[in-house]
């Protein structure tokens, strides 16, 4: 048996189709047939007002989506809109707690001399995987499973640059000169980390990687060395 309430929607819902049935009728059976309104419009102008509508819809829904793409380069303008906001953010290491540099990948080993501690991100995450019962441990094992070693590069976006910093504030001191190597796997890490870790004071590229969006990136507040 129908509750009282399915009832009376059934009971609502029958007497609209038989008024919409009747109303039909009663069209069809009238002889004269009615003068168009005057504000009225064509068919032809409505479809095309139809069209107008759906055209900027469509146009802005591309808009959104733009908005929603991750970025592969920067204006100097928006560049500069980053580093504002950045700046309007408590990072991990205030400026001046840490000396960091970083040395994206392609970088010879032969120029990381002269820092109290060079990171490996791969190290770093092969450390938080090892250890029993920590928080990311079955998502890394996982991951190690269906990638091997190239899982590093296929972590959730941002957990990467979160197990860095939380690496950092494990491992050094206030005034430690830190290099973290191999670093950034891309655009979006390299605006995390100065966002939430810590300002970059320097970045190491190859000849080859100079000519970069990364590069380019950096070149705008004067970060980039090539080696």
């Amino acid at each position: 048996m129908l509750p009282v309430r399915n009832v009376r929607n059934f009971i609502t819902l029958r007497n609209s189709w038989l008024l919409l049935r009747n109303a039909g009728k009663r069209s069809s059976y009238s002889t004269k047939p009615k003068a168009p309104r005057k504000d009225e419009l064509p068919s032809f102008t409505k479809i095309a007002l139809v069209g107008v509508v759906g055209t900027i819809i469509f146009a802005e829904a591309v808009k959104s989506l733009d908005k929603n793409q991750p970025k592969n380069s920067y204006s100097e303008s928006e560049y500069a809109e980053v580093v504002k906001n950045m700046k309007r953010r408590k990072v991990m290491f205030p400026p001046g707690e840490l000396k960091v540099q970083i040395a994206v990948q392609g970088v010879s080993p032969g120029n990381f001399h002269g820092h109290d501690k060079i990171v490996d991100p791969f190290e770093v995450v092969e450390t938080y995987r090892k250890i029993e019962n920590d928080k990311y441990q079955p998502l890394l094992n996982d991951l190690k499973n269906t990638y091997g070693d190239q899982y590093i590069k296929n972590l959730p976006q941002g957990l990467l640059v979160m197990l860095i910093g939380r690496y950092l504030k494990d491992n050094c001191q206030k005034g430690d000169n830190v290099l973290v190597v191999d670093f950034p796997l891309d655009m979006n890490d390299a605006i995390k980390f100065e966002n939430e870790i810590s300002v970059v004071d320097k970045v190491l590229f190859s000849s080859s990687e100079a000519d970069t969006n990364l590069a380019k990136y950096y070149q705008t507040v004067n970060k980039v060395e090539v080696v």
